[in-house]
């Protein structure tokens, strides 16, 4: 090979190596797959051994309570409307030196039905072992925020025979559904709402059709009748009105697709008879509360009550299901 020819060859070698090495600079990166990760599923708020122990410091606070009659030993371990009756409760043992008016509330349990939910407030239900002679309690524990401690936040009497409907296992947990919270036969807050209007107005509420008859309509009924036919004499009459109370519902789905929904009530009773003649109270625990006060031809009744409804998925011919109801005098008044 003659050297002109040595000299071409290595020039377009040396021409092919820059072509080459200038192709791999400008060639593209590969990209590298960045799948999204998959959606983490939802834990319980607490483990079953951990609701255990929180109802067990609260079966504590309660019997505490009880024994030395002392209403602020609740305060640590209750709250919201649970609070406010068992403080009544506990003032009217002290009144009338015995605890016959306490409600009964078994901290064992027979189921638990926890929650999911990743912000605050978080709920947890519990159905209570049964306490002789009554029926279950429906427990409502809520921890309002991350670093408060779980509280007794209400406890609904269960009716007679009443079935819950399935729940998810504890150790998958329950997702939580808010006051307004739709994709049920009406939201949980409307549902509380037409419930105390039932209770209020009973077959002349719009919403009389919508609950089947339950024992604890029979006995509003009943008590209005009766009421009224005592103050007839005395040209009287007797009013009692419920109301739903604002932003007090909480509500764990079911497995299938329903919700249970445990709100609070107020109700207010009246009693008025004609001047001149005097309204004595009709219980033990009326005669406690109004011990202080001058009771003529007027008086009134303030209570404090809780609710508990299953709410069927929207789209079934189910009806909304009232599952039990809690309901206490808390305060006497004379209407000025």
């Amino acid at each position: 090979m003659t050297r002109s020819a040595q000299r071409t060859r290595t020039r377009t070698g040396a021409a092919a190596l820059v072509l080459a090495l200038g192709l791999t600079a400008c060639a593209p990166e590969i990209p590298t797959p960045d799948p999204e990760a998959p959606p983490v599923a939802a834990r319980p708020v607490l483990a079953p051994e951990q609701v255990k122990a929180v109802l067990a410091d609260v079966g504590t606070a309660l019997e505490q309570a009880s024994t030395e009659l002392d209403r602020d030993a609740v305060d640590a371990r209750l709250t919201g409307p649970a609070r406010k009756i068992r403080r009544t409760e506990l003032l009217v043992a002290e009144v009338l030196e015995t605890t016959e008016y306490v409600t009964q509330l078994p901290t064992a349990t027979k189921s638990v039905m926890v929650s999911t939910a990743e912000t605050w407030p978080r709920v947890v239900l519990a159905v209570s072992e049964q306490p002789e002679l009554q029926t279950e309690r429906l427990l409502v524990l809520e921890q309002p925020s991350a670093r408060a401690q779980y509280q007794l936040w209400a406890w609904v009497r269960l009716f007679p025979n009443v079935e819950l409907p399935a729940f998810a296992a504890a150790a998958t947990g329950s997702a939580q559904a808010a006051a307004d919270a739709e994709g049920y036969v009406m939201t949980p807050d409307a549902a509380v709402a037409a419930y105390a209007d039932v209770l209020s107005k009973g077959s002349k509420s719009e919403h009389a059709e919508l609950f089947a008859d339950d024992p604890f309509r029979q006995q509003i009924a009943q008590i209005k009748k009766l009421q009224n036919e005592a103050l007839e004499a005395a040209d009287g009459k007797q009013t009692l009105t419920f109301s739903a109370v604002p932003g007090s519902v909480r509500a764990l789905e079911t497995v299938d697709g329903g919700v249970v929904v445990v709100g609070e009530m107020t109700a207010l009773e009246d009693r008025v008879a004609e001047k001149g003649a005097t309204i004595a109270p009709g219980s033990q625990i009326e005669k406690a509360l109004a011990r202080k006060l001058d009771v003529e031809n007027e008086m009134s009744i303030s209570y404090t009550s809780t609710v508990a409804l299953y709410l069927p998925a929207e789209g079934t011919d189910e009806a909304p299901v009232v599952l039990g109801v809690e309901h206490v005098a808390t305060a006497a008044d004379i209407p000025s």
